[in-house]
């Protein structure tokens, strides 16, 4: 698998099983125990490990045996590619539920035996992870995740049928796991079966259409077919994607070490919008106002892609968050003037509209935005007047000339 294939994956499964043990375990514990397991939680949300591991241990030094704090101790560490530290507290958990039939935690047995599993996959120990990953399609034969885990070691022990069987069910559970797709596009591949691997590495492209890995096994089966032209321009969109994950890898890598740099995150949010990964861009954004809820720049640049996108609910919050924090931020007066007159709020767009020409006179910007909520609600003089002063600060406005000669007319017809 190759890094970039590894690291979404690795960042959504882990994700993914913080919040369900949140959600699916209870925890027995003191009100500050619990208080601190949640910050230990959004700490690991946010990439702040040490901090995580700090606060998991503090609880475990008071609850040893707490499965939960010890999960995700261990997920933290497996975060780190801290192996032997996550392999310990996984090891520590399976001791504890099997020694202790009062816990009955058949999820959680099960989710610690898949993340030995995974543990094991990287360290090419593909027997003693299969052992785990048996184990836990056991237990927690619902998810989809154990059954992708025990078909990437059949496939890794050129054992196909078997793994197609095992991605098939996970599929079932799961149809949009395109990580799926991506295997059984190179078992296709590995069988001679060109057509069936096209299909497959265009739906997993379909889902998640920024891993990289797809689009070059994508140009292969092309190749296998005896499709150049095809093959060629998988090869230049695989290079784009390259391109992208390179950037996204060294920002990610350095903000491993210092992750709390805004300026950095900011790039890497700018750098997602580039290439049209807007939603990534979005939750880089968020993290960065979580981290640092006062730095305004991440609200304004949050509001202009909701903005972008055509979200005027989401965006406006943002800019009100901007001039609070802010208030000189001309821009964003202007801005939730459009976004309020794009929502037929007339009154509010003008009060804003207002607010920006006080604070810069000459900004015909504004004066564009106030002229055209006159029009809209039928104020002609008004706009007349407002394109007047456009063209007092800027006479060789064209739109805003041609925009009143066609009022001038409309004001003589009615007369």
């Amino acid at each position: 698998m190759c890094k970039l294939h590894q690291f979404k994956y690795f960042k959504f499964i882990n994700t993914w099983l913080i919040l369900a043990f949140f959600l699916f375990t209870p925890i027995v514990s003191t009100s500050q125990i619990d208080s601190d397991f949640k910050k230990g939680l959004d700490y690991v949300e946010l990439r702040l490990y040490p901090e995580a591991v700090d606060i998991f241990n503090a609880i475990l030094s008071r609850q040893p045996t707490n499965v939960n704090v010890l999960f995700q101790l261990g997920n933290v560490y497996k975060l780190q590619d801290k192996s032997e530290l996550a392999v310990v507290s996984f090891n520590k958990i399976i001791t504890e539920l099997e020694s202790n039939a009062l816990l009955n935690q058949p999820k959680i047995y099960g989710y610690t035996h898949l993340a030995l599993s995974e543990i094991y996959c990287k360290q090419s120990k593909l027997e003693i992870a299969k052992q785990h990953a048996i184990v836990a399609v056991e237990m927690v034969p619902s998810d989809a995740d154990t059954h992708y885990r025990i078909g990437y070691i059949y496939t890794h022990q050129a054992e196909f049928n078997n793994a197609i069987t095992s991605f098939q069910k996970a599929l079932k559970l799961n149809p949009d796991f395109a990580e799926v797709y991506e295997w059984l596009g190179l078992i296709a591949v590995m069988q001679n079966k060109p057509k069936e691997a096209i299909t497959h590495y265009k739906k997993a492209i379909q889902i998640k259409p920024y891993i990289q890995s797809s689009y070059y096994n994508l140009a292969k089966a092309y190749r296998l077919l005896g499709d150049s032209e095809a093959a060629k321009k998988q090869l230049m969109l695989f290079q784009k994607m390259k391109n992208y994950y390179d950037q996204t890898y060294a920002l990610e890598g350095f903000l491993a070490e210092d992750p709390q740099n805004s300026i950095l995150r900011m790039k890497l949010a700018e750098t997602h919008s580039q290439h049209q990964h807007f939603s990534a861009a979005i939750d880089t954004y968020k993290t960065i106002i979580r981290l640092n809820p006062k730095y305004w720049e991440a609200y304004d640049k949050l509001g202009r892609l909701y903005m972008g996108l055509n979200f005027p609910g989401k965006a406006i919050p943002q800019f009100q968050q901007v001039l609070q924090l802010n208030p000189n931020a001309v821009e964003a007066h202007v801005r939730l003037g459009w976004l309020y007159n794009s929502q037929q709020k007339y009154n509010r767009a003008e009060i804003h509209l207002q607010k920006a020409v006080e604070k810069m006179p000459k900004l015909t910007l504004a004066y564009h935005g106030l002229a055209e909520i006159y029009t809209q609600q039928g104020h002609i003089e008004k706009a007349i007047q407002t394109y007047h002063t456009i063209l007092k600060i800027s006479p060789a406005d064209v739109d805003a000339t041609s925009a009143l000669q066609k009022l001038e007319r409309q004001l003589q017809e009615s007369d």
